[in-house]
């Protein structure tokens, strides 16, 4: 049985005011959307740590040079992934406008609220809350390409990959998606964040290809010295922060 004071119980008739006992065969409630957009936003806020995550753990792996390079980076992927979701991946994802289908939506590019303000609240609790999520799935590939990439290449990356984050997106977690139609269920994000992450890491690493003359020339020589990790201690900081 939920609980209740007695303050939440409508106000009674004049003809049962005065009652002694009185029974109340149904109650209802009016749950707010604010509610659960501040609860939207709290877990949000929790996401996004994850930044800082994977900033301390790769900046912690990396050589001391490149340090700055990949922290950088990591505030790269939430200005310009930000950006891009606002302006299209959040459409993509959870659009339902005229042309929506199983495999990506329309509508809400721009994100603003609706013309009457109703829907404030959800409507931007819910676009911040998976911004973190398509952050977060470019910035897992930032540790694949650590040292590998120009800084204005992994602007370009990081506006773009936006795109390949929201089609899967809208499949498993949008109403229309064929995925979630299925009857398919997202754990945590395994699949739309960490899946894609995954797999678009491994494609970037596969297009860099391997530093076959790096560290050892083509007679198999010693070429340089070989470069020790910057941190140890916020590589592991940083790994409990992800856990």
């Amino acid at each position: 049985m939920p609980s209740f004071n007695i303050e939440d119980l409508p106000v009674l008739p004049p003809d049962l005011a005065d009652s002694d006992n009185i029974i109340v065969t149904n109650v209802s409630f009016l749950v707010t959307r604010w509610d659960d957009a501040t609860w939207i936003l709290t877990s949000a806020f929790i996401v996004f740590t994850m930044q800082s995550g994977f900033g301390l753990l790769e900046s912690g792996s990396v050589s001391q040079k490149n340090e700055v390079n990949i922290m950088v980076k990591n505030s790269i992927d939430v200005l310009f992934g930000g950006i891009s979701y606002w302006m299209y991946g959040y459409g993509l994802s959870f659009g339902e406008d005229e042309g929506s289908n199983s495999i990506f939506g329309i509508g809400h590019f721009f994100v603003d609220s609706a013309s009457d303000g109703d829907d404030l609240g959800r409507l931007f609790s819910h676009f911040f809350f998976h911004t973190s999520f398509a952050t977060t799935a470019t910035t897992i590939v930032s540790g694949a390409m650590a040292e590998r990439t120009k800084l204005e290449s992994y602007v370009v990356f990081s506006f773009v990959n936006t795109l390949v984050y929201c089609i899967p997106a809208h499949w498993m977690w949008s109403t229309d998606g064929w995925l979630h139609q299925l009857g398919a269920t997202d754990v945590a994000g395994a699949s739309t964040v960490h899946l894609v992450g995954g797999v678009t890491g491994l494609i970037a690493t596969l297009m860099l290809g391997p530093r076959s003359t790096r560290f050892i020339d083509e007679k198999g020589e010693k070429q340089v010295e070989t470069r020790t990790m910057s941190s140890p201690t916020n590589a592991i900081f940083g790994m409990f922060m992800l856990w």
